[in-house]
């Protein structure tokens, strides 16, 4: 009796363990996860020892935002961004150059190989135009030619002020391009031969060359005391002194920083003009020939002196 007890608990026993491995290989419940909030990947499963350096950056950048804020300094990148847009250059109007509202204008003239077009744009309202005293060529479009032309301005009802970009097409080649501020030469302007071929190219400001050396009576550099042209470094083209009053006081050519051809001295006032004198001199920086007076007169306008001979 006891054997065969001893038998039935033995034999239950091995059936519980066998149900219970069985129930362990073939159970589909997921495993408890741990809610432990541990550090580290994978739920602190597995740790890479840099967690404490990642909370050390976290700190510096809570306590930089904190900083900037205690200073005043909120949305920094939106307002430097802000700032950046509202300070980009803005584009220009194309009806619009220095400022100045402008008006299209089309010249042509010319036949065969000689047929010209000019690409014209002029002072839109004449209150806005402001021709300055001490620019020699002034250039205005003449409906009449349908051209550019330059010349004296007095009781001309017809002359339109080049202001803006101008170009030139010869027989439908560019021919020319540049720039006019209130009929001056401005920015760059620059020559082509037939084939297209750069010629020339030089630069301009308000009618003047861009590195002449321009010396002024005031300190606000309105009143032109003397212009000494230089081009490409070296002093070449139109010298032009004037008084205070914006008269011209003296005017000639320079090559290379010599005097060649006819220069004029002028009286600041004259009631028969203020032509003072005339003086002759090289064609050109190697002409050594003496300069020679060809004509002087008084503050009157009354001839005093004239050379015989005033072939050039």
């Amino acid at each position: 009796m006891r054997i065969s007890v001893f038998v039935l608990f033995w034999g239950s026993l091995a059936c519980c363990v066998g149900y219970g491995q069985s129930q362990a290989v073939i159970s589909t419940k997921k495993p408890l996860s741990d809610s432990t909030a541990q550090k580290g990947l994978f739920g602190g499963r597995l740790s890479t020892g840099m967690e404490e350096q990642v909370e050390g950056v976290k700190k510096i950048q809570a306590d930089g935002k904190a900083i900037i804020e205690d200073l005043g300094i909120k949305n920094l990148g939106i307002k430097a961004s802000m700032l950046a847009r509202r300070t980009a250059k803005k584009t220009p109007p194309k009806d619009e150059y220095g400022s100045i509202k402008t008006e299209r204008r089309l010249g042509n003239y010319g036949s065969g190989t000689r047929s010209t077009l000019e690409e014209i744009n002029v002072v839109k309202y004449v209150e806005d135009e402001a021709i300055s005293p001490y620019v020699t060529e002034i250039w205005w479009f003449d409906p009449a030619q349908s051209r550019i032309v330059t010349g004296s301005l007095k009781n001309n009802k017809s002359a339109q002020i080049c202001h803006g970009p101008f170009r030139r097409i010869v027989n439908q080649n560019l021919s020319e391009q540049g720039f006019f501020y209130m009929g001056a030469k401005d920015g760059r302007w620059e020559t082509y031969g037939p084939e297209g071929e750069l010629l020339n190219k030089q630069y301009f400001h308000h009618g003047f060359p861009v590195e002449s050396n321009i010396s002024y009576y005031d300190s606000e550099q309105k009143k032109i005391k003397e212009v000494i042209p230089v081009v490409f470094g070296k002093i070449r083209g139109q010298y032009r002194a004037f008084y205070a009053g914006g008269n011209v006081k003296e005017e000639g050519m320079l090559d290379d920083s010599v005097r060649v051809g006819r220069w004029r001295e002028y009286y600041e006032f004259g009631s028969g003009g203020r032509l003072k004198k005339e003086w002759r001199y090289g064609k050109d920086k190697f002409d050594a020939q003496e300069p020679a007076l060809i004509q002087e007169r008084d503050a009157q306008g009354k001839i005093i002196f004239q050379q015989k001979n005033t072939l050039d």
